[in-house]
Formats: structure tokens, sequence, C-alpha cells
């Protein structure tokens, strides 16, 4: 087994030169088979381990017992030991969560804590060939996709399973024959968690009836998967990035059209990256949320979806827009002091304005967020606001409703109220960021120029 698991580790880079490692030790057969290969292995790379173990006060004078074996161990094999009490029944009322999923919790935050605590690279933990087994059926039964089926990866983040390749039985057989005693959780008996289910019921039931091979076959299953995974992932991360046109901490924005000439594979996983960048995680998203989108995609303009955790998608034109809650109408009304400056919090902007001599007005030094106007054009107060009924932008072919103005640019509704103008009474001079009126241009009869620069501040 010690050159299995050296070439385990050297498969998937688990462990580099004086890397300090933290190992997840509860008592049983294999987080102390675990524990002694990592022990003889530390020597040759070299590399440091300490051992946690977590007592989560669920079984009394049992689990009181499991941590004064494992400390006295530790002592004898000269290994650092650290050890935590939680009282699991407790913090799973308070999580919401079951025991099982509130211990499993615990235990990563516990194990990650230290690792910072230590300055330590890596956390191992004992999961073996049975657990993946245990793992992929689960997945199965719940519904899941190829990810799902992937099962128990090698590596992950700062989290490493040494053990993974190896079955139960080998490691049992592994701490007989180095007479390293191992202590057994009465609660593994107990069927009352669905993976305990799953190890004590069906998978005997599998291998009696069906497949004696069964652990190995879905083993060799999830492995498959993870690889053919990986494969499929890279390219939906290129077409993701291809459909990409806005993203933001709130909002992504996709190409629909360029998002519908994908295969719906493709489109499947780039809908799940966007919504796991939004979010940080594809928890509570089913086949159900998916589909629904992806008949959005195809569906009129105007359509909803509404996900968990408060996403709302949105088809608007060429657009798949995906945003955390609706975007928050805005109103504002500002007198813009001529010549001055204004600073507009609502919509994130600071104005400035200057009266040029036409003798001194340089055109070179217009852009999308500097525009000049023929001063001696503008007779009343001007304003920077959003819109108001009645707006309207004067145009080379003659006046436009401002609502029609938006309509044509296809600008999507819940961005129009957000859009700040510069206006005198209901005739718009600029709808920022877009267009300037053309009733207001400079010519050669112009003698005095408005000239207003829109800056975005934090």
């Amino acid at each position: 087994m010690l050159k299995r698991i050296d070439h385990m580790i050297k498969k998937y880079n688990m462990i580099n030169k004086n890397d300090k490692i933290i190992v997840g030790v509860s008592g049983g057969a294999d987080s102390l088979c675990l524990l002694h290969l990592l022990k003889a292995l530390s020597e040759a790379y070299p590399f440091e381990i300490t051992a946690v173990h977590v007592n989560h006060g669920i079984r009394g004078k049992e689990a009181d017992d499991d941590e004064n074996f494992v400390r006295n161990l530790c002592i004898q094999w000269g290994i650092p030991f650290k050890a935590y009490h939680v009282d699991i029944k407790e913090e799973a009322k308070r999580r919401k969560l079951s025991e099982e999923e509130t211990g499993r919790k615990i235990r990563y935050e516990i194990f990650e804590s230290l690792r910072k605590e230590l300055a330590a690279d890596k956390i191992a933990v004992a999961h073996n060939m049975n657990d993946q087994a245990e793992t992929v059926l689960m997945q199965l039964f719940r519904g899941t996709g190829m990810r799902g089926l992937a099962g128990i990866p090698p590596i992950r983040d700062n989290i490493i399973r040494p053990l993974l390749g190896f079955s139960r039985e080998e490691i049992e057989n592994y701490c007989r024959t180095n007479q390293i005693a191992f202590r057994q959780d009465s609660t593994n008996v107990l069927n009352i968690y669905t993976r305990n289910k799953i190890r004590n019921k069906i998978i005997p039931l599998i291998k009696e009836d069906f497949n004696p091979n069964i652990i190995e076959n879905l083993f060799n299953l999830s492995n498959l998967l993870r690889e053919e995974d990986a494969y499929l992932e890279g390219i939906a991360e290129e077409a993701f990035q291809r459909c990409l046109k806005e993203k933001n901490s709130d909002s992504i924005v996709l190409d629909n059209n360029l998002f519908g000439t994908y295969n719906i594979v493709i489109q499947r996983r780039i809908l799940r990256t966007v919504i796991e960048a939004l979010l940080g995680h594809i928890k509570d998203i089913e086949y159900n949320h998916i589909r629904d989108i992806l008949d959005l995609s195809q569906n009129q303009t105007g359509k909803r979806v509404y996900l968990p955790k408060g996403i709302i998608v949105k088809r608007q034109y060429g657009e798949l827009i995906f945003q955390t809650g609706e975007n928050q109408e805005i109103s504002f009304c500002y007198e813009l002091p001529v010549p001055g400056s204004l600073v507009i919090k609502e919509a994130g902007i600071m104005v400035e304005v200057k009266i040029i001599d036409k003798a001194d007005f340089k055109l070179f030094n217009q852009n999308t967020y500097t525009k000049s106007f023929d001063y001696d054009k503008i007779k009343g107060n001007l304003q920077i606001r959003t819109r108001c009924e009645g707006d309207r932008i004067f145009l080379d072919k003659g006046s436009k409703k401002l609502k029609k103005f938006f309509i044509d640019e296809k600008i999507p509704k819940d961005k129009r109220s957000q859009i700040p103008l510069l206006a005198e009474g209901n005739r718009i001079l600029w709808i920022i960021g877009y267009r300037y009126s053309d009733a207001y241009k400079i010519t050669s009869s112009t003698n005095r120029v408005l000239e207003v620069k829109v800056m975005h501040i934090q």
C-alpha cells in the first residue's frame, strides 16, 4: 500500500516537499491507516503532519474514549495532536441542518481553521473507494448529472484524499497486518443516516444479487465521468467567455443569439457557470430550473424565470440577463449649475460644466461622456434627471419620444429608468452614454459652447 499511496500522491501532486499537512483522524481504520502511511512517507519527502480529532459530543463516553485513544496513539507515534469538542445536536438546530450534514460541515471548518492557524498547506482526509461508491449511489438517488456522479475528487482546493483508490477491505487488512488497533463507531451500524442505509443494506444486496464488483465498478465510473466532465467544462468555459457581454457582482448578461448556437450540453454548463458566478455555488439549482432558462432563451422578449436565492433571469432583445433581485428603480432631478459641478450619488456620477468661447473650443475633446452644445440655444434652466412623461429628443429627422428612442435602441426596460438625462424642460439635450440632441448642435453661428463632462465615481 505504501507504494500505491505514494503513486497516488505523485499522480495528483497532493504533497510537495516541506509541506505541512493536517490529517483528520477519527480513530477508525480508514483514518489510522492514512495517518500511519503518511507518517512512513513523511520521512522520505519530507513533510510535517499534525493529527486533528473532532469530538461531536453525540456518543458520550464512547466518543471520549475515541479521543483518548487517538491522543495516546499520536503520542506513541510522535505525531502532534489537536482535539476539538463540538455539540453537534445544538449546532444542527442552530443551522437548521441534519446532524450528519452539520457534522461534516463542522469538521471541515475546524480543519480549515487549524490549517490557517498552523500555516499548513493541505488537509488530508481518509475517504476510500467504498465511500466513493456510496457517494455515487447517493447522488444517483437524489438526481444529478455528470458532475454529481463523478463523486468525491481526489483533490479539491486544500483537501487531499490519498486513500481514495483503496477499498475498505484493503485498509482494514493493512491495519491488521501492521497491528494497528482501531475504533468502531457504533452509529455506523445504525440505519438512521442515508449513507448508512446505502452501506449496510443497498450495496450488500447489489453485491449478492447483481454484481459482486459493484464497489470497484462505481469507483471506475466516477473516475471516467470526472475526466469527461473536466473536458466538457473546459469547452463550456470558453463558450461562456465568448457569450459574456457584461459581468458585475449582482448581474451577468449573455449574448443570447450566440448562446443559442451551442449544443444543449454546453448551454446547460454555461448556465451553471453563470449561476455559480453569482451565488458562489449551484446548491438548490435543479434540472427543472435549467430547463426553464433554456425555454426562456428561445422564447419572446420580456419573460422571466425565478430561481432559488433570489436570482431572476430575463430575456430582453438579444440578451439573456441574470441578476440577483430586481433592479431598484431610481428617480432624481437636480438643477445643473452653469458653470460648476454636481455630484449625483444615485447615479454614481459627477458632472462638470464649462462655458467656452467658440474661438477656444476644440471638437476633438468629445467622447462618449463629454459633449458640447450651443449655449445660446438654451433658453431655460438645465437639469440632470431621470425620465419624465412627455420627454422628447430632437434628431436630424425630427423629434422622437424618449420611450420610442429606448425601444428603437433596444435598451432593456429595467435600465431605462436608471439612465441620467441632461434636459431643458421636456427637451432632452443628452441621453448620457447614448445620444445627444441635434437641436443644440454647434454651428458656424455659435458664439458660446456649453461643455458637459460626466465622470463615474465610486
